[in-house]
């Protein structure tokens, strides 16, 4: 039985709880009654701004729509809610809250770029210019943004007069010729485009790519004899000049007057005043003319690179392949070196850089060089062929043995390198009077010939 006075306790304790409770609710609402309506916006606010940098963006936009409600001509709760819709998609919406913001403050830079930026995200490109056209004052880039948002809308007239427009204001760049170029290109306009291009060569007749350009264009535009003429015409003024050759050399080539046209390849690709991209170029060509044109490998020798061509764009590799063609070893076994600090598991390479030391009596080299690439390769038996050789041409019979028998392991099949392989260890027996064992591979490799 529960005593009566414990049953009076209990009731009491619970009356008392429940009027604390009460109170406290009382008390926080009143504490939220108080709260002004600025103070409402900071917290409101200020919570947004934490929600976005958490990425809780609905979070967000509902606490700014709070701040809208407070306070709805504060331009930068629109601007807020223009950026957060635009980061979950909502694209009309940013639209309309970024207009509203710009509209509350008209002065407003950030504003007007969010906008810009909102319209080239959706390639809107009419009103993306419209947007930006406020912009134009702040900075140059905006004036040259305009030139490729009117050639992306297809405005290409208005384009054209802004790029004047640049040209008077800040001078020529290569950029904005080349945007010329490419409206000249996509609306088929061949007149505007050759007058151009032989106006940049009267301005600055020095500087010899406007010529190059000139005749690329024309030869482009299917105008080959006039094109030809204008770089012999060049060639004739400027009888001194470098970079005739590189458009001549093509002409002499279709044209098969290959005595002109290698004297041209050899002046260009031995010019120390013609940028190395250039050069290589003409390179390249001289090399597949000479493998369409054997008879000329003869001319190939005599050609000396200028110094600054190896530090140019092209591969290590294709360096390497051009001195190999060259017949330079010793210069192809350096480009293939610093290609395999790039590319060191590169095991092609790795067994063309041995071959090589072999080819250039680097014996020593060559028993070093593969030695540790047998760490990495255990069962690459052209590796052990080549140590072999080495070890042999030192006269250090045992040491090539040694490696070899270790190498017999991993031939697989019987080819060409296993052939060498057992010829190589024949010699080495030999050269130990071990006759059995000279023979016993001796008669492996004949074998290998039988089938």
């Amino acid at each position: 039985m529960i005593h009566p006075k414990r049953l009076i306790l209990f009731f009491a304790s619970l009356f008392l709880g429940t009027m604390v409770s009460a109170q406290i609710k009382q008390d926080s609402l009143s504490d939220l009654k108080t709260l002004n309506p600025e103070q409402q916006f900071q917290d409101n606010f200020y919570e947004a701004l934490k929600q976005k940098g958490l990425e809780n963006y609905t979070k967000a936009i509902d606490a700014l729509i709070n701040c809208s409600k407070l306070y709805p001509e504060r331009a930068v709760v629109y601007f807020q809610l223009g950026d957060l819709y635009y980061k979950t998609k909502a694209f009309s919406r940013a639209e309309s809250n970024l207009q509203k913001a710009i509209l509350l403050d008209e002065n407003n830079f950030w504003y007007k770029e969010k906008l810009y930026q909102l319209y080239v995200h959706n390639e809107d490109y009419d009103k993306a210019i419209t947007a930006l056209k406020p912009l134009l004052s702040k900075h140059q880039a905006f004036q040259e943004e305009l030139v490729h948002l009117n050639m992306s809308a297809g405005h290409y007239e208005t384009a054209l007069k802004q790029i004047e427009k640049l040209d008077a204001q800040y001078g020529y760049t290569s950029e904005r010729d080349q945007l010329r170029i490419n409206i000249y290109l996509q609306t088929g306009n061949q007149i505007d485009h050759l007058q151009f291009l032989k106006k940049r060569l009267r301005q600055a007749p020095e500087n010899a790519q406007h010529f190059l350009n000139i005749i690329y264009t024309l030869s482009q535009y299917g105008l080959r004899d006039e094109a030809f003429a204008t770089a012999e015409a060049f060639l004739k003024s400027h009888p001194q000049s470098h970079i005739v050759h590189v458009a001549l050399y093509k002409f002499y080539l279709a044209d098969k007057a290959y005595d002109k046209a290698i004297n041209s390849m050899k002046i260009v690709t031995s010019s120390n005043v013609l940028a190395p991209h250039i050069k290589v170029k003409v390179l390249s060509d001289f090399l597949q003319f000479v493998k369409e044109n054997p008879a000329y490998k003869s001319v190939l020798a005599e050609v000396e690179p200028a110094a600054s061509l190896e530090v140019s764009n092209r591969s290590n590799l294709e360096w390497a392949a051009y001195y190999n063609e060259m017949k330079k070893p010793f210069k192809a076994l350096g480009f293939y070196e610093k290609e395999l600090l790039q590319t060191p598991e590169n095991l092609a390479l790795i067994q063309t850089i041995a071959n090589l030391y072999l080819e250039t009596k680097q014996h020593e080299r060559a028993v070093d060089f593969t030695l540790k690439q047998l760490e990495f390769f255990p069962t690459q038996i052209a590796l052990y062929l080549v140590y072999g050789r080495a070890q042999f041409h030192l006269q250090r019979w045992d040491a090539a043995l040694e490696w070899l028998e270790i190498g017999l392991d991993y031939i697989f099949e019987d080819n060409e390198t296993a052939k060498a392989y057992y010829i190589l260890m024949a010699d080495l027996y030999t050269k130990k009077n071990n006759i059995a064992k000279a023979k016993t591979f001796a008669n492996k490799a004949k074998a290998i010939n039988k089938e």
